[in-house]
């Protein structure tokens, strides 16, 4: 009978050593999917905010509205934004007939040091994820003077 326990205490420390070897895999995996998660709630946050800068660029016909609206709704993330118009009649000024765009530059930083963990399974990841997303609207009418716009690249 004592031999039947031996047995059984056996397999539980079998088992105790099997987690451990499997532990920090599974963690390593849940934590990617979290900072993951997060990394697309940034990408979300500023693809909104660059939507409710390009209407407020277009409504308010001012770059300055769009880059302060686009900066609130941001959520305090360090995003670079950008007001330009797209010159639809190629006149070379803004006016009511053109499309004024909002894009953000951001840069998101894992929590985990992904970039040698990727890097050692082949996957290239420079330590985070370029983010540019953009927003374009219709300016409503045509810019008042003293108030100008910069002409988006080509």
């Amino acid at each position: 009978m004592k031999w039947l326990t031996r047995v059984g205490a056996c397999q539980r420390g079998q088992t105790l050593i099997e987690f451990a070897f499997i532990a920090p895999f599974i963690f390593i995996f849940l934590f990617t999917i979290v900072d993951f998660g997060i990394a697309l709630d940034r990408r979300i946050t500023l693809q909104h905010a660059v939507r409710e800068g390009a209407r407020a660029a277009g409504v308010q016909v001012d770059p300055a509205a769009g880059l302060k609206v686009a900066a609130d709704q941001a959520q305090d993330l360090p995003a670079d934004f950008v007001v330009c118009y797209v010159d639809e009649d190629d006149n070379g000024h803004a006016n009511f007939k053109d499309r004024v765009r909002v894009s953000a530059a951001f840069t998101y930083h894992f929590t985990i040091p992904f970039g040698k963990l990727m890097g050692a399974i082949g996957i290239p990841v420079g330590g985070g994820i370029e983010m540019t997303p953009d927003a374009t609207s219709a300016l409503e009418n045509d810019p008042p003077s003293g108030v100008t716009f910069t002409e988006c690249p080509p």
